[in-house]
């Protein structure tokens, strides 16, 4: 009778190892972009807080909260040096949380072919970033 507590205590034992083998550093993998899909250009926040996404075609604008700091990040979106602000908006939520704009979502995120724009981040430190919307 001995030997079978011990073998099944045994077994016990050794899938409880295998379980904590099996799910060891793997709780912080970062999210995929927001839609999956490939961007024209991505720039991170000098502080690793956020990143942002732009995809000229459709006018798709993204901004990702990338670390648990408490704070909600940023994205201005204006014309030419940036001090002209077209549309502002945040990413709300904590980390990993993403919010996108698109020109479909009305006539204020429809950027102009051809125009130069500048896109600015904030959320512990700020960073400012142009493009050429010529898609």
């Amino acid at each position: 009778m001995k030997s079978r507590k011990g073998a099944r205590a045994a077994v016990a034992l050794a899938a409880a190892a295998l379980g904590v083998l099996a799910f060891d550093g793997t709780a912080s993998a970062a999210p995929a972009p927001p839609d999956g899909g490939s961007w024209d250009h991505v720039w991170k926040g000098s502080s690793g807080d956020f990143t942002i996404y732009v995809k000229e075609y459709g006018d798709v604008v993204s901004i990702c909260d990338t670390k648990a700091d408490g704070k909600t990040p940023r994205v201005w979106v204006g014309l030419g040096n940036g001090k002209t602000t077209q549309y502002t908006f945040t990413a709300p939520g904590g980390k990993f949380a993403c919010n996108t704009k698109r020109a479909s979502d009305g006539a204020k995120y429809n950027l102009t072919e051809g125009k130069r724009y500048t896109v600015t981040g904030c959320a512990w430190g700020c960073g400012a970033w142009p493009f050429t919307n010529d898609h």
